[in-house]
């Protein structure tokens, strides 16, 4: 199965174009190789990429034969690492450590 494929099926990635740009720029890696969309995925590799404000490095169990539900997909991949990024909101401060302000109500 194709690499950018796989990443939608197991939805590990919300939109295969999404998937698809990832591998071309060089982010996902197949057992710390950077790959492209086309390569293709076997049992036992490791994937490494970073989706959103996380990097993630997940083991492939098994390779699914076509779409799956919501749920199943923890049968074909392990998450082996997760670290997560603190999010910049533009302003200067990390949107995790900012304290909310109370609400006034006028």
């Amino acid at each position: 199965m194709r690499l950018d494929l796989f990443l939608k099926t197991t939805y590990l990635v919300r939109r295969r174009e999404l998937a698809k740009e990832l591998c071309d720029e060089g982010y996902v890696r197949i057992n710390g190789v950077p790959r492209k969309a086309s390569a293709e995925i076997s049992v036992g590799d490791e994937l490494d990429f970073p989706i959103y404000n996380r990097l993630l490095k997940v083991k492939v169990l098994d390779i699914p034969k076509g779409n799956l539900p919501k749920g199943s997909q923890w049968s074909f991949i392990e998450i082996i690492e997760e670290k997560r990024f603190p999010v910049d909101d533009g302003f200067g401060e990390s949107v995790s450590r900012r304290q909310s302000k109370p609400t006034t109500y006028h």
